[in-house]
């Protein structure tokens, strides 16, 4: 078991410490959703704003012009994401291609917490 894991594990036992039975389950219920929350949401972040990961296929010479806050990106591939992004309430792609909040997060999330929720 690796370090992450072992303090993981020590976490879970310690918030478990003194609880009851029902506490304990309840408190493995919200975990078990907060969980199912945040893997929808990564699924629908995905889905919803691919252009924040196109830097992952980035080159060399890509990866250094983003550094230097060049986007390398296509101008009118910019221009048709960023419509997009604010289309769904999220600031344009920065100057380097990149986000410059978390605002697609923060919506990714939301939207998985209800579908979660509606569905429990």
């Amino acid at each position: 078991m690796n370090r992450a894991k072992k303090e993981e594990a020590r976490k879970h036992r310690e918030a478990r410490e003194g609880l009851s039975e029902e506490e304990i389950r309840e408190l493995d219920r919200k975990e078990f959703l907060e969980n199912q929350v945040r893997a929808l949401a990564r699924e629908i972040h995905y889905e919803w704003f691919p252009e924040e990961y196109d830097f992952m296929m980035d080159s060399s010479s890509d990866a250094n012009d983003r550094r230097r806050g060049i986007n390398p990106m296509s101008e009118e591939y910019t221009h048709r994401v960023n419509a997009r992004r604010q289309e769904r309430g999220v600031s344009p792609l920065g100057a380097n291609g990149m986000p410059t909040s978390n605002e697609s997060w923060d919506i990714a999330y939301a939207e998985a917490k209800k579908r979660i929720l509606n569905n429990s």
